[in-house]
């Protein structure tokens, strides 16, 4: 899912879109990813990213 965007001297380029989702982890996965520092969500989206496309290559 991507949206477009106005870009500088009207260009546009693409933004991909989140999701805001209510999802629960365990206590240790959050602890470990927080512990990483700022922006630890999105260093979680790109694991959960690579899993999603290492899976789907092999289905």
């Amino acid at each position: 899912m991507h949206r477009v965007i106005a870009g500088s001297r009207g260009l546009s380029r693409f933004v991909p879109q989140k999701l805001l989702v209510s999802v629960r982890y365990s206590p240790e996965v959050v602890a470990y990813f927080k512990s990483t520092g700022e922006g630890w969500q999105s260093r979680m989206d790109g694991v959960l990213r690579e899993y999603v496309a290492r899976h789907s290559r092999s289905a």
